[in-house]
């Protein structure tokens, strides 16, 4: 009805205007090519909601008949004298969204076969708790598939992440999360890769040959082909130059602090890595290499590619000498992302520790989306600015709790002030107002208290959009920031606002917005 509208008013339009004949042609073709193209836009926005409606329909459905089965070999168990393991089977039952289990520290080893020499109760109870959740991993794992080839990925990788938990054997899940199979279980390709080297994994001094392992804990180093002690080589690995080198799966982490703190920051990076590139696979990923990493015909897991690099220095002080010729005002900065060295600096404070990692996530991010291309890309210069720091900000609230990796913590400061922003100040620039600014009007704005709300109000908008309704918004809010990043400078020109990619007018989304935002715990 609004096109056919739009038509015919431009239609009395141009009559009135008395315009030659072949002038009116023109623009009504126009008018109309516009108009059908709006109309193919809806038609697809709406089969898109539509295909996801009915998948989330199916996967209700498959929750529902799982959990009605475990519950049943649950009552089963009870009956027969296995009270302990029917708590666990019942646990096993909970939908994944209210899980307390740990479900993001897959097991290393694979599933041991079924001891023949038990009970036959026994047997038979197990024998059908492994078949129900073989049986439902490969129905979401089907599931999946159909989401991918519908385009809604990250629905597709939630389905993927509750396979891996439910069946931790599943070869294709665990190829998508980035696992290799290995006559011992279950490693990421660079621990494969280490372990093939002759080198074992300690918590204090990351990866190192086994047979080094024993001095290393006895408080020598080896350095220069040679062995020294542990002070020694620390002063040594003051100057920068001489800076430990700490690699990872996907960051290589240069530090003249310690040792020690390098592997603890590879092992904090490590599980936001697989975080994020769980939560933002739509990013990263076209539907075609998607499906191929899914296809059990495709090759081998996905190589790390080149790493991500952090330079952490031991002081404050040393940091801001450090960037002094690269970056004006270092000294108002707690770390940053360049993106022209490609590189990440952080410092250690030892009064701060708990914001000085916020600031880290904060700038990896950055990293992660801008490293996404080969070539570096200026992005969010004209408009769409508010999501490249909004996301940033949101992802300052990662966190590994109870071994689960998660972001979005509502009483985080950022979110904080997003709520005092809108309840108690009622400020609230408009969507479409705050979409249309570019880099410069954002960072720029003329005052600290105007750029300050605008940080506020791009935090609390990331939030909303991945977690309104369930994650209504997450797919579209992914797709935009997969257009603003496109290594095609078209496609970044001409990104779609948030409006248009979830068929949402502005005015609507500031409705629920506010709503969402006062909703949330102080």
């Amino acid at each position: 009805a609004a096109v056919a509208r739009f038509a015919v008013n431009m239609l009395e339009q141009m009559q009135r205007q008395r315009r030659s004949i072949r002038f009116r042609r023109t623009w009504v073709l126009l008018a109309l090519t516009w108009a059908l193209a709006l109309t193919d836009q809806s038609i697809a926005a709406a089969r898109r909601a539509d295909s996801l409606a009915v998948l989330q329909q199916g996967y209700r459905e498959a929750v529902e008949q799982f959990s009605a089965d475990m519950r049943a070999l649950a009552d089963f168990c009870d009956q027969h004298g296995y009270q302990e393991d029917a708590q666990h089977i019942r646990q096993r039952a909970v939908p994944f969204a209210e899980q307390t289990l740990n479900v993001d520290d897959l097991p290393e080893s694979k599933l041991p076969d079924l001891p023949q020499d038990i009970p036959p109760v026994e047997l038979e109870w197990r024998s059908k708790l492994r078949k129900y959740q073989s049986d439902y991993a490969d129905e979401l794992y089907r599931l999946a598939r159909k989401a991918l080839s519908d385009g809604h990925s990250s629905f597709a990788f939630r389905l993927i992440r509750e396979v891996a938990f439910q069946y931790p054997d599943h070869r294709m899940a665990r190829k998508a999360l980035g696992y290799q199979s290995n006559e011992d279980g279950w490693a990421t390709p660079y621990e494969n890769t280490m372990r093939r080297r002759g080198h074992v994994w300690d918590d204090r001094f990351g990866w190192l040959p086994r047979t080094r392992l024993e001095r290393y804990e006895n408080g020598e180093r080896y350095y220069n082909r040679g062995w020294i002690s542990a002070e020694k080589e620390a002063a040594i690995r003051s100057d920068f130059r001489k800076a430990w080198v700490v690699r990872s799966e996907h960051f290589e982490i240069h530090t003249n602090h310690s040792l020690e703190r390098g592997v603890e920051l590879s092992v904090a990076l490590e599980d936001f890595h697989r975080f994020f590139m769980r939560e933002y696979a739509g990013f990263f990923n076209t539907p075609q290499q998607i499906k191929a990493l899914l296809d059990p015909g495709a090759g081998s897991s996905r190589s790390t590619g080149k790493r991500h690099v952090i330079h952490y220095y031991r002081s404050r002080e040393e940091f801001i000498t450090a960037l002094k010729p690269k970056q004006a005002n270092i000294e108002l900065c707690n770390g940053l992302y360049l993106p022209g060295d490609r590189k990440a600096y952080f410092y250690y404070d030892p009064e701060n520790v708990d914001a000085n990692m916020d600031t880290l996530f904060h700038e990896v991010t950055h990293q992660l989306f801008g490293e996404s291309a080969r070539a570096i890309n200026l992005v969010g210069q004209e408009a769409h600015f508010w999501i490249i720091e909004g996301i940033a900000c949101y992802l300052e609230s990662f966190e590994r709790e109870d071994g689960r990796l998660q972001a979005g913590d509502p009483r985080h400061i950022r979110m904080y002030w997003a709520r005092r922003r809108v309840v108690d100040e009622d400020y609230l620039l408009p969507f479409d107002r705050f979409a249309a600014l570019g880099m410069r009007e954002f960072q720029a704005p003329g005052d600290l208290d105007t750029l300050q709300r605008y940080y506020s109000q791009a935090s609390g908008m990331a939030h909303f959009f991945m977690h309104f309704e369930d994650g209504r918004y997450r797919d579209a809010l992914i797709l935009h920031l997969s257009q603003i990043y496109s290594p095609d400078r078209r496609v970044r020109e001409k990104a779609r606002g948030m409006d248009a990619l979830t068929g949402v007018p502005y005015d609507e989304l500031e409705r629920q917005y506010r709503d969402y935002i006062a909703a949330l715990p102080e």
